[in-house]
């Protein structure tokens, strides 16, 4: 619990909320949470507040930080939830958004971990180290690429964020295009690769084909010059 405290802000009576949504600020009274609420805890937009011996605290939301509370004897309440709106404490603005972060970071770690587990229990194998290092991951945040008729970015085929029925749906699935072929991989990650010699690899570990949309098939230009290069080492048939 302490270890959660440090990672948590502390709400100490009354604290100033800026809200850049409306450019302005408020000054909140939490005082009357801690007396009423001791001993629980509520969960808002991915941002947790509790209260432990009438002292009230946020923190972002994660897996670990959930665990630790109900294993410290909190139940779970309603209450108001400062900083789960966009707003955030203008006196530890720098220390909010590094908890954030934190907590990505930590969510991000849960996912693949689910997934993996998943696909464990449905028969999902894994690929060669070889294989894998011939494919090229779509980042979280996507790739920008050109076209000769438009200009957007080729996201994940799953949101890479928490493990759900969308993600479930798509794990251990696999689709051609023009001579590339995307698949998610059991850890929840998109790969993308050249020519069709992945096919028989894929099925031969569990995965199935499915209609997912194939990044770099219909003519789209990567727009990043890391991500190109990266993408130009990707060999279309693996030698054996």
């Amino acid at each position: 619990m302490e270890n959660l405290k440090k990672h948590s802000i502390r709400i100490d009576g009354n604290i100033i909320v800026f809200w850049p949504q409306k450019n302005s600020e408020e000054d909140i009274d939490m005082s009357d949470i801690g007396s009423k609420f001791n001993g629980a805890y509520c969960v808002n937009n991915s941002t947790i507040g509790y209260v432990v011996c009438n002292e009230v605290f946020v923190a972002p939301y994660t897996k670990k930080a959930i665990e630790v509370l109900k294993n410290a004897g909190l139940t779970e309440g309603t209450f108001y939830v400062p900083f789960s709106n966009g707003d955030f404490p203008k006196q530890e603005q720098a220390k909010w958004s590094s908890l954030r972060e934190l907590a990505r970071e930590a969510s991000y770690r849960d996912y693949e971990v689910d997934c993996i587990e998943w696909c464990n229990s449905h028969n999902i194998g894994e690929l060669e180290p070889e294989l894998l290092a011939n494919c090229f991951r779509i980042p979280r945040d996507g790739v920008p690429v050109k076209h000769p008729f438009y200009e957007g970015v080729c996201y994940p085929v799953c949101n890479e964020q928490c493990m759900d029925s969308t993600v479930t749906d798509k794990l251990g699935c696999f689709y051609c295009n023009n001579g590339i072929v995307a698949f998610v991989y059991r850890d929840g990650h998109t790969y993308v690769t050249k020519g069709y010699w992945v096919v028989e690899c894929l099925l031969a570990a569990g995965y199935r084909e499915r209609g997912i949309f194939v990044p770099f098939s219909n003519g789209e230009q990567i727009a990043d010059p890391g991500l190109a290069d990266a993408w130009s080492r990707i060999v279309k048939k693996r030698k054996r």
